[in-house]
């Protein structure tokens, strides 16, 4: 055991925090809850429990995109108790579920909490319902929601929320602490305190909490590119290429954009926090020597990144442990009159936190990590005489806690009690204080002409580069690596923390589908802007990406920056899986159907077509299994009218958080004969008066020219609207008297039938289609489609479908 040493060593802990932009910025809907809930359980927690070991410094690094997104939360929680759809059921009155309601709480709450044994093992009663839940014999999830009673979903409500809180917060309140050892049987009034007050207190106290820390110099505040990009990719995805056997979308080069979301992560935090920010993380660590550019040429002046880029970029394995002493030293980046610090993450330690303790006991885990930092001061000692070896350690600062006991809250106090104790071993500083004692003790200022020397403003540091070392091929040897200077690196070798490469984000055949479909996206904008600025200055002139032509521009260039966030390529491929890709797939394409909103155009159909693997189509919950022949008057009085027909329940999961308070239609069913296409709609409870105003569009997405439009007007009476180049005069409006070729009648359920020889495919062929409501005034703002993503397909059925049927 070491007790000793004759300097400590330098230890930098890089806490990132970081949640995709979730808000739909045309609707005002917050379609995910992660940043609200990881703001109760982890942003405000992993600050207090610094201000409880006030010898810990470290660097907390936030991307602008959650920032931006907790401003939200806290300026506008009342709006977002009904825009945010696990709050606003939450904020509901349990007594009054609707089964809707019912249905998202056990699909959505449930795994929620679910994902360790150790955060569901917070609540003994939660536990307990999801049990009886998982062990439920067979039927569908409609089954099931009688499994529970109101006192039940009261109690699934309060202790979801409740566990999405951090220990240290619970510990601070009394009314959470007794929340907390109620467990069970709460009522109306405990769950509206709960939501009302006390979410909105810890969400307000999260940013006063880190101003100060950073005020009194234990924490410095780093940013991440604003909404997360992988910057290296937007300079150029061609880059990519550089690691062999991947196959890569269009060219996508825009290092304007990377540049932007660099300097506006910057304008965040002057502007909203009132801080000049020093250093940055960049997203997903992701480095190449076009991002090194950037950064320098904005006055960054540190960054970090993964040991791996380091390994690659001096040709040395660092894995040695004889040679492991040279990812402890600063670097820097010199490029002709810019000048960079440059950190490399320890991966083993880093990982071992974010991966592997959490299955560990606390205190093993926390000593476990304080004697690999006493090993590693021994090893260095002979070399660094004058202290300035650091070992960064960088990780996710949220995601990880919740597999660990107690959201982490041990483990961590163990570990800071034990730096604190071992002072004289151990020393933590921030990035920034680490640079400053590295250039206090280096003034080092005798010039060497085969590498130079770079004036900082403050000091000499000198710079030598790695091709000027004589590396010995026998690592007990010294080679001439010199420790009182600090080494430039002339190339860096472009990766990410993930196996020193950028495969996640690019190559598998659905993130080059989402780059392909950026791309097309943010040359339509481009186009639209270069156009708009020429209407109203009569000459073309570069676009200006952040402001555009106008505010609609703004708010459209705004939706690229957000669709270039790293995290929805994450989920995309076959390497990794959310559980719940098809939310966030659905969420990319909504950033990027909102361009076309913003400028009020309509997006194209293919915009609406999932880009995961296999999920275009949608299948119904039953499919045609025989003709049909069912009375077009909108009464639902027979049971054989529709039986054969294709019947489809909306999912909650099927991709959307849609506000449920919007939803209208409860069912739709399909079907043919050998004449006509038929198609039914059943509704929630809801009052004909609520559907004035508003229009249903069939469209057939195999053959954009036809198009069915049904306008709901007074007295249950419809328009109807059939474009179709089939038939003569098809683009003309009718009311009701189509003739035979469209009917639709509405009188408690909508049904309606259209001749097959209109949609223009012939038997035997396939049709792809979806449904739509909408309002006649504003068409761009959907209420609900059917399905949520992708279509349904069917086959016009030939003269022998009912044969065929009839036989199986």
């Amino acid at each position: 055991m070491v007790d000793s040493i004759n300097n400590p060593i330098n230890v930098i802990f890089l806490w990132h925090f970081h949640q995709p932009y979730y808000k739909d910025n045309f609707t005002g809907e917050m379609l995910m809850p992660w940043t609200r809930l990881h703001a109760t359980k982890d942003y405000y927690y992993m600050g207090a429990l610094l201000k409880n070991h006030p010898e810990i410094h470290a660097t907390f690094n936030y991307s602008p995109s959650l920032l931006s997104q907790l401003e939200d939360y806290t300026g506008n929680y009342g709006a977002l108790l009904k825009n945010e759809e696990f709050l606003s059921i939450s904020d509901g009155k349990i007594s009054k579920l609707s089964l809707e309601d019912k249905l998202f709480i056990i699909e959505k709450f449930f795994p929620a909490c679910s994902s360790s044994n150790n955060f569901i093992e917070k609540s003994a009663r939660f536990k307990q319902l999801y049990a009886r839940l998982k062990t439920a014999d067979g039927g569908g999830l409609e089954e099931k929601v009688d499994m529970f009673d109101t006192q039940d979903y009261l109690d699934i409500v309060v202790l979801f929320n409740l566990m999405w809180f951090d220990p240290v917060s619970i510990a601070e309140d009394e009314f959470l602490t007794a929340l907390k050892n109620k467990d069970k049987k709460f009522t109306e009034e405990e769950k509206d305190r709960l939501i009302k007050e006390k979410i909105p207190q810890v969400l307000n106290k999260i940013l006063p909490l880190i101003t100060e820390l950073a005020k009194n110099g234990q924490i410095e505040l780093s940013a991440s590119p604003y909404y997360h990009p992988i910057l290296p990719l937007l300079c150029d995805t061609d880059i990519a290429d550089f690691h062999d056997g991947i196959k890569l979308p269009m060219p996508f080069r825009h290092p304007e954009d990377a540049d932007y979301q660099i300097k506006s992560a910057l304008d965040y935090f002057s502007g909203k926090l009132k801080y000049k920010v020093k250093g940055m993380w960049p997203s997903e660590g992701s480095v190449s020597e076009k991002a090194l550019k950037l950064f320098m040429d904005n006055d960054i002046n540190w960054i970090a990144t993964d040991e791996e880029i380091l390994e690659n970029s001096i040709g040395t394995n660092l894995k040695d442990l004889r040679l492991r002493k040279l990812l402890y030293r600063p670097y820097v980046i010199k490029r002709n009159d810019k000048f960079l610090y440059i950190f490399f993450r320890d991966k083993g330690l880093s990982d071992l936190i974010g991966f592997k303790y959490s299955n560990y006991e606390p205190k093993a885990a926390a000593e476990d990590l304080i004697n690999n930092l006493k090993n590693i001061a021994l090893s260095i000692q002979d070399y660094d005489k004058n202290g300035l070896s650091a070992v960064p350690i960088i990780l996710d600062g949220e995601n990880a806690w919740e597999y660990y006991k107690n959201n982490a809250y041990d483990f961590f106090n163990y570990l800071y009690e034990n730096i604190t104790k071992n002072s004289k071993i151990i020393k933590t500083l921030t990035v920034s204080e680490y640079i400053k004692k590295t250039e206090e003790t280096l003034k080092i200022t005798d010039a060497e002409p085969e590498s130079g020397t770079y004036e900082n403003g403050k000091t000499g540091v000198k710079v030598k580069s790695f091709f000027d070392i004589k590396w010995n091929t026998d690592p007990d040897k010294d080679s001439d690596f010199d420790y009182s200077k600090i080494y430039n690196i002339p190339m860096i070798y472009p990766g990410s923390w993930i196996n020193h490469n950028f495969r996640i984000w690019i190559g598998d055949k659905e993130d080059n589908r989402a780059w392909d479909i950026l791309s097309k996206t943010r040359d339509y904008l481009l186009q639209k802007d270069k156009e708009a600025y020429a209407d109203k200055n009569d000459a073309a002139a570069p676009v200006n990406i952040e402001n555009g032509a106008g505010p609609n521009f703004k708010a459209a260039w705004k939706q690229i920056f957000i669709a270039e966030g790293s995290d929805y390529n994450w989920w995309y491929g076959e390497d990794r899986t959310s559980g719940i890709d098809e939310e966030y797939d659905f969420l990319y394409r909504t950033h990027l159907i909102n361009v076309y909103k913003f400028l009020n155009e309509t997006p194209p159909d293919e915009y609406f077509i999932p880009l995961l693997e296999g999920k275009k189509a949608v299948k119904p919950n039953m499919d045609i299994v025989s003709y049909i022949y069912p009375k077009i008057d909108g009464i639902a009085d027979n049971y054989f009218e529709w039986l054969g027909s294709a019947v489809f329940f909306p999912s909650i999961l099927s991709g959307k958080a849609m506000a449920h308070t919007d939803r209208f239609i409860r069912k739709m069913q399909y079907g043919f004969n050998g004449e006509y296409f038929f198609m039914r709609f059943d509704f929630f409870k809801k009052d004909y008066s609520e559907l004035l105003g508003k229009v249903l569009i069939i469209k057939f997405i195999n053959n954009s020219d036809v198009e069915v439009k049904i306008e709901f007007n007074i007295n249950n009476s419809l328009n109807l609207l059939l474009n179709s180049p089939y038939i003569k005069d098809g683009k003309s409006a009718t009311k009701h008297n189509t003739g035979n070729i469209l009917k639709a009648a509405y009188n408690k359920i909508l049904e309606l039938s259209i001749k097959t020889f209109t949609l223009g495919v012939a038997p035997s062929n396939q049709i792809d289609f979806y449904a739509v409501l909408t309002y006649k005034n504003n068409p761009l703002v959907e209420i609900e489609r059917f399905p949520v993503s992708g279509y349904f397909e069917t086959t016009i059925p030939d003269t022998n479908f009912e044969i065929a049927n009839w036989i199986v």
